[in-house]
């Protein structure tokens, strides 16, 4: 359709939120950012550094069109992905440039672990121990470095920083947050990082692999595992240009455009180990659920309307995963987890059914002029479309994949989670669903 269309989840934050004059503007203030991710010697070859680096460097990509790793040595990849054999050679796949030494012209650093000196001017340091996870101003490096969920939440932590300085378009200073994975809803103990040892499904549904979908597959194959694990993915629509600058799994190569959404993320769980079923097509509740099916369903849906239908159709636990999609609320990540036969009355709001505000839009500025690009038809079709930023999606997931082990290590998820990215310490539960009184099939994890 149009050069804006392909980042255009992305650059509605700045136009819907009337930050700039034009499509052209948004697409100009992405592209300033020049960031490094630098990643140091003691980090290259941990589950969190890794983790951490390719979610940092697979984000920013899609953000701001252009990122480059920095590191003196490579690694091989702690865990397997169709990306290559050692991490920087992922990082190429995911669109990175490399190189051995930061760029005096990067106006933004990330650093995880000790890596080789960087310029002064902006940086921000990925921080986890364990299942502790966030930022620092100030480098007092990362503790155990075992968990790979850890370092995703770091990584898009991270991004998400950088991302906070286009919009408002001036340096935002860098701060420190810390959340607990393992209890988000908890205030932080630095001395409580959570359990070594854990039990992991070994059998998904996963439902939507659209943005959320992929961050939660993305997650899944860092974390890694081992022996028998099955999923099953279920999603009726193809990629479209749009969805590469949301979707974890869609490389910027371009050529999985037009492809089916399970067939791009099945090759993920295969290569990770992970038996997979495709469905491809809706699932309006008719599916009986057997005995050899996965009790778990993730849900990454965007209408009200079906979470409600699968909430009552009767998965031994539901976790559905939403976030905001506007420029205000973009950030926003709401969490809920059903079990089998719980009342879900009230436990979602009815959406906002306005049609007027899309509308509303068209008469801006910044979309007057995108008429002019794109024609009345297209325009409209932009400011019907929602807000997404990938490294929203990677939180997302970490949280999600993090609440699932709770739940197959025998311990309680709370019926409704919200975090808000842009101060994850802060959060809101409302009760917690029934835990499992027994292990409803799982591998065990021992860091």
């Amino acid at each position: 359709m149009t050069i804006y269309w392909k980042r255009s989840r992305i650059t509605k934050v700045l136009a819907d939120a009337a930050r700039v004059g034009s499509f052209s503007e948004a697409e100009a203030r992405l592209d300033s950012i020049q960031l490094d991710v630098v990643v140091g010697d003691d980090q290259l070859g941990t589950p969190a550094g890794q983790a951490a680096a390719l979610t940092a460097v697979a984000t920013a990509r899609k953000c701001f069109g252009r990122v480059t790793i920095v590191a003196e040595k490579d690694a091989p990849l702690i865990t397997a992905l169709p990306l290559g054999k050692t991490l920087l050679k992922a990082a190429r796949r995911l669109g990175a440039r490399v190189a051995t030494k930061s760029r005096t012209r990067a106006t933004h650093t990330i650093r995880i672990g000790n890596g080789p000196p960087v310029p002064a001017g902006w940086n921000v340091s990925c921080w986890w121990d364990r299942w502790l996870a966030g930022t620092r101003a100030f480098d007092d490096g990362p503790g155990d470095s075992r968990l790979a969920l850890a370092g995703v939440f770091a990584g898009a932590l991270a991004v998400r920083q950088v991302f906070a300085c286009v919009v408002a378009n001036r340096i935002v200073p860098p701060r420190d947050a810390t959340v607990s994975l393992w209890t988000p809803w908890e205030r932080v103990d630095i001395g409580a990082n959570g359990p070594e040892r854990f039990d992991v499904p070994d059998k998904l549904w996963l439902l939507g692999l659209g943005h959320l979908g992929q961050a939660f597959v993305w997650n899944i194959c860092l974390l890694g595992g081992s022996g028998d694990r099955f999923a099953v993915l279920q999603d009726d629509q193809k990629i479209g240009v749009e969805n590469e600058a949301t979707s974890l799994l869609v490389l910027p190569n371009g050529r999985q455009i037009g492809k089916r959404k399970t067939k791009v993320a099945a090759p993920w769980l295969e290569a990770s180990g992970w038996q997979t079923q495709l469905v491809e097509r809706r699932h309006f509740g008719d599916v009986a659920i057997k005995e050899e099916d996965p009790p778990y369903l993730l849900s990454g849906l965007d209408r009200l309307e079906p979470r409600l239908t699968l909430a009552r159709h009767g998965f031994p636990y539901m976790l559905d995963a939403g976030i905001g999609h506007g420029p205000g609320d973009f950030e926003g990540i709401q969490i809920r987890t059903i079990a089998k036969g719980q009342a879900i009355d009230g436990l979602w709001d009815r959406p906002n059914t306005d049609e007027s505000a899309p509308k509303s839009l068209l008469s801006r500025q910044v979309y007057l002029e995108l008429e002019r690009h794109v024609g009345q038809c297209g325009t409209v079709e932009f400011a019907e479309a929602s807000v997404g930023v990938p490294f929203v999606g990677a939180a997302t997931g970490a949280l999600v994949i993090a609440q699932v082990i709770r739940l197959a290590s025998l311990q309680a998820s709370p019926s409704f989670l919200q975090v808000e990215l842009g101060a994850p310490e802060m959060t809101t539960i409302g009760g917690f669903a029934r835990s499992p009184v027994t292990n409803l099939g799982s591998f065990s994890m021992r860091l």
